[in-house]
């Protein structure tokens, strides 16, 4: 055997060890459960100002996560989250949440008013009170899940706490809104004190807001007056991101908890805190709707089932 031989030998040796040795220590850290179908659901929150006029939502997400190793997983899941509108977000407590002003600050608007007989030009101080309901909010979603172990889990870990990312793309819908809007009118009327709706500062105690008992007092709200309170539909997307923690992660059944903050691209919804309390934006064609991005939160309870 020459010398070369024998050099070339000795390398092949030496690389069929290595392997081995490598290949010993990416068994040992495998994990016996690699695979994991997963259920979670919780309330869901809007989050930050004039984000809708709505009440607590809830989530619910159905999934399936592979371990790409010790610390990564990866897998898609498809979730449902909701939120019911809620009028008392909307309701006036007091006379400053009327949407109030002058007869004079309705002209130039009566293509909105025709239907309901207004007049424009009756010298009155005008407040509206909204009595909607609709306008719940759905959001269907395929994401694909990014989870990020902090700490690299073995099949004897108790707990894990992790992070991560999920990027979706969603069908979002708005039920349409209906209702009405009620028509208050501000005068001097000092004798009908049971008609008394809101005493107004700065003006005396004797101007009141009273109920407008005519026909035209009551306008209509609904797609068929106001096109932009119509149902709208459409294809979205977004981002949630969030901690979790995870007890017995290598186990038959585990369980974990997670907060998701999230963003999804604009979407139609009710926000009547995005607009002023003026008769100017109650007869906007497009108010109380705005064309935003949905920040929100989800708290999520979960169970995995691992294989």
């Amino acid at each position: 055997m020459t010398k070369f031989t024998y050099l070339a030998f000795l390398v092949a040796c030496s690389f069929v060890v290595c392997g081995q040795d490598e290949g010993t220590i990416v068994k040992r850290e495998r994990i016996d459960r690699s695979k994991n179908i997963f259920l979670g659901f919780g309330p869901s929150f809007t989050l930050g100002e004039n984000i809708g006029d709505y009440s607590v939502g809830y989530n619910v997400e159905a999934g399936f996560l592979k371990r790409v190793n010790r610390v990564l997983s990866i897998g898609p899941s498809v979730s449902y989250i909701a939120f019911a509108y809620d009028p008392e977000k909307t309701k006036a407590e007091n006379a400053e949440d009327l949407y109030v002003g002058t007869s004079y600050d309705i002209n130039g608007w009566h293509d909105r008013y025709d239907q309901a007989g207004l007049n424009p030009d009756q010298e009155w101080d005008f407040g509206w009170l909204l009595n909607l309901e609709g306008g719940n909010i759905s959001l269907l979603s395929l994401a694909l899940n990014l989870k990020f172990n902090l700490i690299p889990i073995t099949d004897k870990s108790v707990f894990s706490i992790y992070g991560f990312a999920k990027p979706f793309i969603s069908w979002a819908n708005r039920t349409a809104v209906t209702g009405s809007g009620q028509r208050y009118i501000y005068e001097a009327y000092e004798d009908e004190v049971n008609e008394l709706l809101y005493p107004y500062p700065p003006y005396s105690e004797v101007n009141i807001w009273y109920l407008d008992d005519g026909e035209d007092g009551v306008d209509p709200w609904g797609p068929t007056q106001i096109p932009a309170l119509a149902e709208e539909s459409k294809i979205t997307g977004g981002i949630f991101v969030g901690p979790g923690v995870e007890f017995n992660p290598a186990k038959k059944v585990s369980i974990y908890a997670q907060a998701a903050f999230g963003y999804t691209f604009p979407v139609s919804y009710v926000s009547t805190e995005s607009y002023p309390k003026t008769v100017q934006s109650y007869v906007n064609p497009e108010f109380p709707i705005v064309e935003k991005g949905f920040p929100s939160v989800n708290v999520q309870l979960g169970v995995s089932f691992n294989f």
